[in-house]
């Protein structure tokens, strides 16, 4: 309603609306929302695509030019906050690596359960390792994990000392 009246356009940061197939339980804007007021960020890749807070970020900044560009209000809604703050406040800029390695060891690190990924997280990140003991679920630790393991450092390194990709809103 909001962004009808403002002549917007809507920008969704949900982190589980981004995927194809997966309508129930996201609360994806039904066909009749969409046909009226123009809707990004929904249905984007398939359940087995990974879809990180950075992709989102680039997505977002496109979108908003864009809209803006159709002299129109870009509406941003929903999620978590992660998506969100990741274009608010630019995340580290990755570094390069080998995508068969990286595939190779997310598939390793798939077959391993929680308390197993925790324990080599605590040895190769204790930082990170600490910090997402309380509200850290499996993909944070995947993540860091697989910063540690392809690029010898513990990701609070790379946010620390990367640089953003992008500049701040």
């Amino acid at each position: 309603a909001i962004a009808e009246r403002l002549s917007g356009e809507i920008i969704s940061a949900d982190s589980r609306q981004v995927y194809r197939h997966m309508d129930i339980g996201t609360a994806k804007a039904t066909p009749e929302e969409r046909a009226r007021v123009p809707h990004h960020g929904l249905d984007l890749v398939d359940p087995g695509e990974r879809y990180s807070a950075g992709r989102f970020a680039r997505d977002a900044r496109r979108w908003l030019a864009e809209i803006r560009g159709r002299g129109r209000v870009p509406v941003v809604v929903g999620g978590t906050g992660f998506f969100i703050r990741a274009l608010t406040h630019p995340l580290f800029r990755e570094p390069p690596m080998d995508r068969d390695r990286r595939e190779r060891l997310e598939g390793f690190l798939a077959g391993l359960s929680q308390p197993r990924l925790r324990a080599w997280l605590t040895r190769l990140d204790p930082e990170s390792a600490t910090r997402l003991e309380a509200r850290g679920g499996r993909q944070r630790v995947l993540r860091a994990l697989e910063l540690a393991l392809l690029t010898g450092r513990p990701i609070g390194w790379w946010h620390r000392k990367g640089q953003p990709e992008v500049p701040p809103l």
